[in-house]
C-alpha cells in the first residue's frame, strides 16, 4: 500500500472527507430541490416568487402558505431523505442494512416508544421554560437580540405552519411538519450520522451526543437547544438500544404530530389548560417524575428489543 492511500485512509482524514461529501450531497441535492420548488410555484399555485422574493417571508396569505410548505416538503426531501440515502450508497453500503430500516418492529415496541415521547412532554416543557432565561454575558447583549429576534421570526414561521382549521390543512400540516421531518431528520442524523459517527470512533454514548448536539444547533434555535439536544439523544439511545430507526422516525412524528394536532382549531379550542402549548408544571415532582418515567420506559423497550432480537435470535 502506498504512502498516499495509508493517509486517505487514516480514521480521521477518512471521516472528514466522507461528511465533507456528505455536507456537499446536502446542500446540492437542497439547491436542486428548492429550486424546483420555487419554479414549479408559479405553475402550482399561481406564485411567482422570482419576480416577488419578498413572499418567501411571507406568513399572512393562506394562498402563500400553501406554497411555502409545498417548497419546505421538497426541501426537507433534498437536504435530509436523498442524501442520507446516497451517502450509504457512496460508502459501499447498502441503504436499508446501513440505516437499520429492515428491522421487525412489533406493536409493543411502537407502543413503547409512544409511550416515552408523550411521557416526556412535561419535562422538555419545562426545559423550553428554563432555556428561555438564559441570558449571555452584557458584553455580548447585542448578539443576544439577535438572537432572541431569531426566535421571534421562527415562531412565528412555526405558528404560521401549524394553524389549521379545516381538515384538509391538518392533513398537509402533518405530512410536512410531522411525517417529512420524522422521516428526513432521522434517516440523517440517527441512520447516517450517529451510526457512522459510533462506527468509525467506536464510542456508541459518544455518538448519541454528539449528533444530539448537531441536531439541536442544526435547528438554529438559541433559546430551545436544551430540550431539543435531550430529544436528540432520547431518539438517539432508541435508536441505539434497538437497532432499528423505525423507532426513532415513529418517537420523532409523535412529537411533531402532538403539536401539529394540537393547533387544530376544534382540538385547540376544547384542550385542557395542562395539554395547551406553552404550559409548564409549576411542580419540580411531575417535571422530575416525567423524565424518570421516560427513562424507564426507554430502559423497557431496550430490555424487550434486545430479549426479542438477541435472546430469539430474531
Amino acid at each position: 500500500m502506498t504512502e498516499k492511500n495509508l493517509i486517505w485512509n487514516h480514521p480521521v482524514v477518512f471521516f472528514i472527507t466522507r461528511m465533507f461529501i456528505l455536507a456537499g450531497m446536502m446542500l446540492s441535492f437542497a439547491l436542486i430541490a428548492y429550486s424546483i420548488a420555487v419554479y414549479t410555484s408559479k405553475a402550482i399555485f399561481g406564485i411567482d416568487y422570482l419576480a416577488n422574493p419578498s413572499l418567501l417571508t411571507d406568513f399572512t396569505a393562506p394562498s402563500n402558505l400553501k406554497a411555502l410548505k409545498y417548497i419546505q416538503a421538497l426541501t426537507s426531501a433534498g437536504m435530509f431523505i436523498y442524501p442520507a440515502w446516497y451517502f450509504c450508497k457512496a460508502l459501499h453500503q447498502t441503504p436499508a442494512e446501513f440505516l437499520k430500516l429492515n428491522r421487525k418492529t412489533t406493536l409493543t415496541e411502537i407502543v413503547l416508544s409512544v409511550a416515552v415521547v408523550l411521557a416526556a412532554m412535561p419535562f422538555v416543557s419545562w426545559l423550553v421554560y428554563a432555556n428561555s432565561f438564559i441570558q449571555l454575558p452584557a458584553s455580548m447583549v447585542q448578539l443576544e437580540q439577535e438572537l432572541k429576534a431569531a426566535e421571534e421570526l421562527a415562531a412565528q414561521l412555526t405558528q404560521a405552519f401549524v394553524k389549521a382549521d379545516t381538515l384538509d390543512v391538518l392533513w398537509v400540516n402533518i405530512i410536512v411538519i410531522a411525517v417529512l421531518p420524522a422521516i428526513g431528520e432521522e434517516f440523517l442524523f440517527r441512520g447516517v450520522l450517529q451510526n457512522f459517527v459510533r462506527l468509525t470512533t467506536g464510542k456508541k454514548h459518544f455518538a448519541v451526543w454528539m449528533i444530539a448536539i448537531v441536531f439541536s444547533a442544526f435547528h438554529g434555535q438559541f433559546y430551545g437547544f436544551i430540550p431539543r439536544l435531550i430529544l436528540g439523544a432520547a431518539l438517539g439511545y432508541a435508536y441505539l438500544f434497538t437497532g432499528n430507526l423505525w423507532i426513532s422516525i415513529v418517537m420523532h412524528f409523535v412529537n411533531n404530530a402532538f403539536a401539529v394536532v394540537s393547533s387544530y382549531t376544534p382540538i385547540k379550542n376544547n384542550l385542557p389548560t395542562i395539554m395547551q402549548d406553552g404550559y409548564v408544571f409549576e411542580s419540580w415532582v411531575i417535571n422530575a417524575g416525567s423524565a424518570v418515567l421516560a427513562i424507564v420506559l426507554l430502559w423497557i423497550l431496550r430490555k424487550i428489543t434486545f430479549k426479542r432480537v438477541w435472546y430469539n435470535g430474531e
